[in-house]
């Protein structure tokens, strides 16, 4: 005996709701250059701590190009529709941020490291805070422009050029720092101007105290990307790979996600003009 239409419709509804789920939770992905255990995380709607243990892995910064990852269900153990997954997503952005640009500067890139120590070049540092600080800045409802992407040279000129194309924005380039002295430590903040100062602070208080840094204050320099700027704007320098110590904690997820949501507030609570 045929089941009623409005029986039928449910039960194909249910089964297309469970296999749009299963497309997304519970799969498995090939890694390809350049994926990150964050960048899965983000995609997949999951945490890099649940994609760690769902794999055994040890050491997030070991990924193999071609190696197979297991995405994790929900904790709940239930599959989730993909539309679903969006209208949670969508509901939790704020909208502090509306109708204002951060022009975030990972600082050097290309041919330039930066500074350079055992292995860890600071280019490579300063994109990694500045995608995460991207996410965030974007949960606030922000509009967020990237002077670079990828590991690619920019001039000077050039990172201060993209920002003096926008309004109502503020400019936040991010670095970190080396010297000689191999014990020196700690985060500082630099500005040009009157603007860029009132950025500066409101960022270092929140970048000191969260990172549990020794506080080498705010200060001011005539780097070219703050003084070639119209914007307000600040050049943190998140900690010294020079520092041993120091080194080992910036190199860590933990570290430059803590880092990314400090900056991140420092912004949010900028008094904007």
């Amino acid at each position: 005996m045929p089941l009623p239409h409005h029986i039928r419709f449910t039960v194909v509804a249910a089964l297309m709701l469970l296999c749009s789920g299963s497309a997304v939770l519970g799969s498995v992905h090939t890694i390809r250059k350049g994926e990150t255990l964050y960048g899965l995380s983000r995609k997949y709607n999951t945490s890099v701590s649940k994609l760690m243990s769902h794999n055994g892995i040890k050491d997030h910064r070991k990924l193999q190009i071609g190696q197979k990852i297991r995405i994790p269900g929900t904790s709940s153990g239930r599959a989730t529709a993909k539309g679903a997954t969006q209208s949670k997503s969508t509901s939790s952005v704020s909208t502090v941020g509306r109708g204002k640009t951060v022009i975030i500067d990972p600082g050097h890139g290309g041919k330039d490291w930066g500074a350079y120590r055992a292995g860890v070049r600071e280019s490579s540092l300063n994109m990694k805070v500045a995608s995460k600080l991207e996410y965030y800045l974007k949960q606030n409802g922000f509009r967020v422009v990237l002077t670079r992407r990828s590991d690619s040279f920019l001039s000077l000129s050039r990172r201060a050029s993209i920002a003096n194309r926008y309004r109502n924005a503020i400019f936040v380039s991010i670095h970190f720092n080396a010297t000689r002295n191999t014990m020196v430590r700690g985060a500082e903040t630099f500005y040009a101007g009157a603007a860029g100062r009132q950025l500066a602070s409101s960022i270092h208080r929140e970048l000191a105290g969260k990172c549990r840094m020794k506080n080498r204050g705010v200060r001011f320099a005539r780097f070219s990307v703050l003084v070639q700027t119209k914007c307000p704007a600040v050049l943190v320098e998140c900690g010294f790979i020079s520092n041993s110590s120091e080194r080992a904690r910036c190199v860590t997820n933990s570290f430059q996600t803590t880092a990314a949501r400090a900056i991140a507030d420092g912004i949010r609570k900028y008094r904007w003009r």
